[in-house]
């Protein structure tokens, strides 16, 4: 499976099935090779970890992987998060952000501190610690750009967000539409709204209506049903299980497809997957090499389609030869004294006329 990431709906299912660990105790801090592993003990539930790939995924898992000698990084999120009590787990509006409030006690002051582990997993991700102001302690990675800094001492400023789908209106859905100018529906769902490819093609077919029309083309009529399908995959996150795919695992049942297995939370199928695996430059060569037998042979579907398409209509020509060549004739008798608009309105008293394209100087016969 290709699936290295989570998108924000499915990143929204996965923190609601981690809020049975408020009130849990960080009891151990490990991170090794791009991976941070929370070790948790939960009331009535026992130990838990809990496993974050900046920039790839969050879940929990069973696996206990971790290096022998802490890093810097690890021993600062030691240093402040162990022992701590997490207050909440939430997501940031429709964002791949997620943070962890945690509450402790630091030795420093010894007063309980209130603190945030703010995971990013968009682009290439990263791990802050803030303190209750938002300013940061510690970061996996120090960035800059122009709007936001990303380094100890710096406040925490999140990017800003265009859309947020989780509450957007009719009238707000409506005005974006007009105002896109990407090639398609299901491209302006899946990058303008947010949502991801899979999840734009389900809005679609929930709503019945053709994903390839020009946003800015769309009609009035389909803004209500766009939305209302986008409600109804926002209320599926309810009632989430791991829907595993061949290329996907989501945490509901796609319309139309059969997954392969059900698991019982989306934590527990996302868990599955290893995003931090390189694949061996022979599997990479076979992908490569199946991708390419696929579209030629897709390319050779498309050829003999056209073929017999080409032969039917060459015979239609090759049987109707003789009044075809009968009208070629009275055109041009017409073209010498009439316009093509006059021309027209003789041709429609001929049966088997379907239409006469003035623009393109056509005349469309039904065979």
């Amino acid at each position: 499976m290709n699936k290295k990431s989570l998108s924000s709906l499915e990143l929204a299912a996965i923190v609601k099935e981690l809020q049975f660990l408020a009130r849990s105790k960080i009891s151990q801090v490990y991170y090794s090779d791009g991976l941070l592993l929370l070790q948790l003990h939960v009331s009535g539930e026992g130990k838990q970890l809990l496993k974050i790939i900046p920039g790839k995924l969050m879940c929990l898992t069973k696996i206990k992987d971790t290096a022998d000698k802490p890093s810097g990084f690890c021993q600062q999120l030691r240093k402040y998060l162990a022992g701590g009590i997490i207050s909440s787990i939430s997501q940031k509006d429709a964002e791949r952000i997620v943070s962890i409030e945690v509450e402790n006690i630091l030795e420093r002051s010894k007063s309980q501190q209130k603190l945030y582990l703010i995971i990013e997993l968009f682009s290439i991700g990263n791990i802050i610690l803030t303190d209750k102001e938002q300013v940061i302690i510690t970061a996996l990675e120090s960035r800059e750009w122009k709007d936001r800094i990303i380094k100890p001492r710096e406040k925490y400023i999140p990017p800003p967000l265009s859309v947020n789908y989780l509450s957007l209106t009719k009238d707000q859905l409506k005005n974006l539409l007009r105002k896109s100018d990407r090639r398609n529906l299901v491209t302006f769902i899946a990058t303008e709204m947010g949502l991801g490819g899979l999840y734009a093609e389900e809005v679609c077919k929930l709503a019945g209506i053709d994903k390839n029309k020009v946003p800015k083309e769309v009609p009035d009529s389909w803004v209500v049903p766009i939305h209302n399908a986008l409600q109804d995959i926002i209320s599926k996150l309810k009632d989430t299980h791991g829907y595993v795919y061949p290329e996907d695992i989501t945490p509901f049942k796609l319309l139309g497809i059969e997954p392969a297995r059900v698991t019982d939370t989306y934590n527990e199928a996302i868990d599955e997957l290893n995003p931090l695996a390189k694949a061996s430059p022979y599997e990479q060569k076979i992908k490569s090499l199946e991708r390419i037998a696929a579209e030629q042979e897709e390319s050779i579907k498309k050829a003999e389609e056209a073929i017999i398409e080409n032969k039917r209509i060459g015979e239609l020509i090759y049987e109707n030869y003789a009044s075809l060549q009968k009208m070629l004739g009275i055109v041009k008798e017409m073209r010498k004294t009439m316009e093509w608009g006059e021309i027209g309105e003789e041709l429609k008293r001929i049966k088997k006329l379907v239409r006469v394209d003035l623009k393109g100087k056509k005349v469309v016969l039904g065979l």
